[in-house]
């Protein structure tokens, strides 16, 4: 990297204080200072690198995360009498809680859904070698965040417990679905949403609310979704990973409405191929009816809809041939899944001639 990255850092300023809850009012080179690697202060005159504010961190993240637990799970006693410390967690508990925020790939997923580590400075050795991939060089990035914030804010607890829990609840979630988001509306040619966030009065536990709206295809009616977070940012994940859920679940019923009884199959595959949907099974066995005639049944199984009420009725099919029983049986889970009647049959007769597999 070269030295331009460092005015990409002061041009983001405003985005990487919102998304570590914390303002640099009095030392902006730390917050660059920071984000400079060893490699890079070597290589260009008048930088500092993280490594000291990484030590700082470092101690202070276990801190923050030990006050954690014990505001969490510890009864004071409150009179003379009922003088004994009790903790709802035994230590080998609290040990686990703290083992799950406080180790090298959790602080490492917090800075990748961050985006933060977009804003490392490297050096030439770095950047041939692809540290950024390392997660112990994340892991040292967000303790070095919390080292600056130390130093900026004169060692201000608080502050600094709040920067440390706004990028902890970056843990709930297992990619940045705000990313996610825009890629999908830009798949979809719709415009992006406007996040709103604030804060949450409604005696909700979560004190921060997040706030988007969706404009869908050929329609002036948006759909408003909401999230909670503990933090701003974790309230926009939310109601990012929550629109990301609603899309997909459109993308899927804008492919499935096009489907027809002769064309089941085929509608199944492309949304298994788009990864919408896992793979569907078809089973298929044969018995005579009544008048002696081969009948095949088919029955189709689609994993992410097991849970849904009615599943055990749905996707079944039976008609004189195989492949008409799978389009029939493939036509019935596409119509339980967008939740209306299967009031169709194949209307092409010559489809039953068609050969079996």
């Amino acid at each position: 990297m070269t030295t331009d990255d460092v005015n990409y850092i002061l041009e983001n300023q405003k985005t990487i204080e919102e998304k570590i809850s914390y303002q640099f009012r009095y030392h902006t080179k730390l917050l660059v200072q920071a984000f400079t690697r060893k490699s890079f202060a070597q290589e260009h005159d008048g930088y500092e690198d993280n490594e000291i504010l990484e030590l700082y961190g470092d101690q202070l993240v276990n801190t923050v995360m030990t006050k954690w637990l014990y505001d969490s799970y510890s009864t004071v006693p409150q009179t003379y009498t009922d003088d004994f410390f009790y903790s709802k967690k035994n230590e080998a508990e609290l040990s686990k809680i703290r083992a799950n925020y406080v180790n090298k790939s959790a602080l490492a997923h917090c800075i990748d859904m961050l985006d933060l580590d977009d804003y490392l400075l490297l050096g030439n050795s770095d950047e041939k070698n692809e540290v950024w991939r390392n997660e112990k060089v994340r892991c040292d990035l967000f303790e070095a965040i919390i080292g600056a914030i130390a130093v900026d804010s004169n060692w201000d607890f608080k502050q600094i417990e709040k920067s440390c829990k706004t990028m902890w609840g970056m843990l709930d979630f297992s990619e940045n679905y705000v990313t996610t988001l825009y890629d999908s509306c830009d798949d979809l040619g719709i415009t992006e949403p406007k996040f709103s966030v604030y804060q949450n009065y409604s005696g909700n536990n979560q004190p921060f609310r997040c706030t988007l709206s969706l404009y869908l295809q050929n329609s002036w009616n948006s759909k408003l979704i909401e999230g909670n977070g503990n933090s701003e940012i974790s309230a926009k994940m939310d109601a990012a990973k929550k629109a990301v859920d609603f899309l997909q679940k459109y993308k899927i019923e804008q492919i499935a409405q096009k489907a027809t009884p002769e064309t089941a199959v085929q509608t199944l595959n492309t949304l298994y191929l788009k990864k919408f949907i896992s793979k569907p099974e078809l089973n298929c066995s044969v018995s005579p009816d009544d008048d002696g005639n081969q009948v095949w049944r088919c029955e189709c199984f689609i994993k992410e809809y097991e849970d849904w009420d009615g599943y055990n009725q749905a996707g079944i099919g039976e008609e004189y041939t195989k492949s008409a029983a799978k389009q029939s049986a493939a036509y019935d889970m596409i119509c339980f899944m967008l939740g209306k009647e299967n009031d169709k049959s194949l209307d092409n007769e010559d489809y039953y001639d068609l050969d079996d597999d």
